[in-house]
């Protein structure tokens, strides 16, 4: 599932607002501008000290930068999960990969979107992360260049190579846009969420974007439909019918797993620093006490069916695994105590 980072850019000079953002959204963007290597500079990392020491989301920094080592040495204070530095301002690439590194961070590079993608090849087995951006660098709320073929390439020689680094994606994201770049592991959305007076519903709307397929009444409705102008026979019905309930199944799975990341949006210490926590679609549901943390529900509908079974998910026994192995890339599972009560086919 991609997750999705928050950037406060349009709104730096508000500290409530970019808490209200980090509630949320998976992880806090942080974009360093110097004024040099963009047009316009951000506000000082100084200035913005206590803004990023209240953070508790991990931080993801992206230094549009000249003097990339200053800068470095600035963010590396608030311990972020990654510090991104672009390859088009420096020739010192390998040296600052090491130096990063050595720091304890994560590091990645950015290309601008007329950059060749192909000129970062030879450091792509040294660092963690691509940054791809969909808008030149500077200024929020640009209009997205298509850079789908650059995320493909960076893709397929992540396969082709057997690497690690995650993709990641910045520019002119808003709920039409994010489904051109479904495969990455990170997208930036800033404007599109923060214009709005509702940050969680517009993260909402991205997240919603990224699925797919239809829903059963959808599919029901076209089915009527046909039958009614006899262009279907019945034993076509049944079978769309089946493989509708299959594929509505997956869809009210994923449903449930988006129940629970908003649940962890709003309560961050249910994600577990390593191993596994267990959080019920009853709590979800109800409320209660998870492992000593105390959550508000609703977030799961009280008549939210299982088109398995017809029973409802709040009665079903049914699980949401969260799991990780560093407190920061998170898996999302659903168990069911009836494993009939799954997708099936």
């Amino acid at each position: 599932m991609v997750k999705i980072a928050g950037s406060f850019l349009k709104i730096q000079n508000n500290k409530e607002k970019i808490m209200e953002l980090e509630k949320a959204i998976d992880l806090i963007h942080y974009d360093v501008m110097d004024g040099e290597f963009t047009e316009k500079p951000t506000l000082s990392v100084l200035e913005m000290k206590e803004v990023l020491s209240d953070i508790k989301k991990p931080i993801d920094v992206h230094l549009m930068v000249k003097d990339i080592k200053k800068y470095v040495d600035e963010v590396a204070l608030f311990k972020p999960l990654y510090i991104t530095f672009h390859f088009e301002a420096t020739l010192d690439i390998s040296y600052y990969i090491d130096y990063i590194h050595s720091l304890g961070i994560n590091v990645g590079i950015a290309i601008n979107p007329d950059t060749d993608g192909e000129k970062i090849y030879p450091y792509l087995d040294k660092i963690d992360l691509v940054l791809v951006m969909s808008v030149p660098p500077g200024a929020g709320g640009q209009k997205f260049v298509d850079i789908t073929d650059k995320l493909k390439m960076f893709l397929k020689y992540r396969k082709d190579h057997d690497l690690n680094y995650l993709i990641e994606v910045d520019g002119g994201i808003n709920d039409s846009s994010i489904s051109l770049v479904k495969d990455a592991d990170f997208v930036v959305a800033g404007s599109f969420i923060t214009d709005s007076n509702n940050y969680k519903s517009m993260v909402y709307k991205l997240k919603k974007a990224l699925r797919n397929g239809f829903t059963l009444a959808e599919l029901l409705g076209v089915i009527v439909i046909l039958s009614i102008l006899g262009l279907i026979a019945v034993t076509a019905v049944d079978s769309n019918l089946k493989e509708g309930r299959y594929d509505t199944c997956v869809t009210q799975r994923t449903n449930l797993i988006e129940s629970a990341k908003m649940a962890t949006i709003d309560y961050p210490s249910l994600l577990p620093s390593s191993g596994e926590r267990r959080i019920s679609v009853q709590a979800l549901h109800d409320g209660g006490i998870i492992d000593g943390i105390e959550i508000n529900g609703g977030y799961i509908k009280d008549d939210f069916i299982n088109p398995m079974t017809e029973k409802l998910y709040i009665d079903s026994n049914v699980d949401i695994v969260i799991s990780t192995n560093n407190g920061s890339n998170y898996k999302y599972t659903v168990e069911f105590a009836n494993p009939d009560e799954d997708c099936h086919k």
